[in-house]
């Protein structure tokens, strides 16, 4: 094995290490920050593949918005911090949907044919050419100016939402 596979196996052992921790994790918070290493260690893959548009993308947009806006809202509601709140963990049925899951998506990925080269050729100026796409008025800024907006409108409502009455 070359460095770089084993590279990526270490950072797919990570987000896999840090996935399963978000969902076993009892702590409300503690499980928004393992989300966030999660992420991280997406990121890190996606710049091992080259790809580093999509690395930045998934900090900015889920570990700078989605995950920190978790934290914060988890922070702002003190009720899901308490420790004594009763769980609904039916740990046998969760266990036989999450191996079945696996093994229908192990499958499905098995039965498809990888291809052997890319699909379409990649442009050097694609990066550039998206980021015109967002600012120019005759393309993507009314609906980037309106998407902002109502994640806007949701934080301000959830920190309404969630303020001590």
């Amino acid at each position: 094995m070359s460095v770089g596979q084993l590279t990526f196996l270490a950072f797919a052992a990570f987000t896999l290490g840090a996935a399963v921790r978000v969902v076993t994790h009892r702590l409300v918070f503690h499980a928004a920050l393992w989300l966030i290493a999660s992420f991280f260690g997406i990121a890190a893959v996606y710049l091992l593949l080259e790809s580093p548009f999509m690395a930045g993308v998934q900090l900015f947009i889920y570990i700078g918005g989605v995950a920190v806006l978790t934290a914060i809202a988890v922070m702002v509601t003190k009720g899901m911090m308490r420790r004594d709140l009763p769980t609904m963990a039916n740990v046998r049925s969760s266990a036989l949907v999450a191996v079945s899951l696996f093994l229908v998506m192990s499958w499905t990925i098995l039965q498809m044919p990888l291809p052997e080269a890319p699909a379409s050729p990649v442009f050097e100026e694609g990066l550039a050419m998206l980021g015109m796409a967002l600012v120019d008025p005759r393309g993507y800024l009314l609906p980037f100016e309106v998407v902002s907006l109502m994640l806007l409108i949701v934080l301000i409502g959830a920190l309404y939402v969630a303020r001590e009455r």
